[in-house]
């Protein structure tokens, strides 16, 4: 019985300690914004850059500068949410090409309307993206 009751307090205490370490690691929206930022860059370059005219591709080019990934920060942080439970947090980002440029812009470089829906989840520190969608 003793033994039972001891292996419960550290079962118990673990479990404090796996919280609390949950919650001190709990990644914010700013490293969110890099995190994501980073990754839409390395999608766009391999995915959508290489289907555009030479012409528009020349702006992709931007994405590896360091412009390029505070525009992206920022566009991010504009169009993400984030639900915090302490533990972790979720992010949801929509991003579209038609809040990206003007109506007019992107009409003369023939800019292909994209959107895509991100869901991410942060805990421990990290990042771990689990939904992609192109709308």
């Amino acid at each position: 019985m003793k033994k039972t009751k001891i292996g419960w307090y550290v079962a118990a205490m673990a479990l404090v300690g796996i919280g609390a370490a949950m919650a001190v690691t709990n990644p914010d929206q700013e490293r969110y914004n890099q995190y994501a930022a980073q990754r839409l860059s390395q999608h766009l370059q391999a995915e959508e850059c290489v289907k555009l005219d030479d012409a528009v591709r020349e702006l992709c080019k931007l994405l590896e500068r360091e412009q390029g990934q505070a525009l992206l920060t920022r566009l991010i942080a504009d169009n993400t949410e984030r639900q915090d439970f302490l533990l972790w947090s979720t992010y949801t980002t929509n991003l579209s090409t038609q809040n990206l440029l003007p109506s007019f812009l992107s009409n003369l470089l023939s800019v292909p309307t994209l959107s895509y829906r991100a869901e991410t989840v942060g805990l421990f520190g990290q990042f771990q993206t689990y939904r992609i969608e192109r709308e």
